[in-house]
């Protein structure tokens, strides 16, 4: 994150946030279609966004991407953040923590020689602790680790069991 100004909130803040996306099965194509993330302040108050481009991935096949949030990816519509919210936002500027969380509607496309299937996909993102550096406006986000973002365990399922009958019939 860089740029956190709470008086220029919406004008200047920047976040990063990279993503690996990972097809891992080994007989499937996967193309996710472009897609709006939300940043969102709280779970609930969306406070920026981001376009993430189409992409393809083959069996067994990753990608790295880095989504931008920042008021240009948003367009000419950007989210309202009410006064509240911002009030708290500064607070957490002041205690130098704040957490966010990265919200994604995908629609996925898995396709095996002539069979397709399509579907919506709302991934569960972990919440993103973040450390200010005081009076910078930067900061970075506090674990070790990459953080897992599945879709629900019930639409993963769904989606396994549906695409291994399918698979049986060929």
């Amino acid at each position: 994150m860089s740029g956190l100004n709470v008086s220029c909130f919406l004008t200047e803040t920047r976040w990063n946030v990279t993503v690996l996306f990972a097809n891992r099965n080994s007989m499937l194509e996967m193309s996710i279609h472009s897609f709006e993330s939300s940043l969102y302040y709280n779970y609930s108050n969306p406070i920026s966004c981001a376009v993430v481009e189409a992409m393809h991935l083959g069996p067994k096949k990753q990608r790295l991407v880095e989504m931008q949030f920042n008021r240009a990816e948003c367009g000419e519509e950007q989210p309202y953040v009410d006064d509240w919210v911002l009030e708290r936002i500064r607070k957490d500027e002041i205690k130098g923590e704040m957490s966010f969380v990265v919200g994604m509607k995908l629609r996925v496309s898995y396709r095996t020689g002539i069979l397709g299937w399509d579907y919506d996909l709302n991934p569960h993102c972990p919440k993103l602790d973040m450390q200010l550096v005081p009076s910078t406006g930067n900061g970075g986000v506090i674990f070790d680790h990459p953080k897992i973002v599945l879709p629900p365990f019930e639409t993963l399922q769904l989606t396994l069991d549906q695409i291994l009958a399918f698979v049986d019939l060929v």
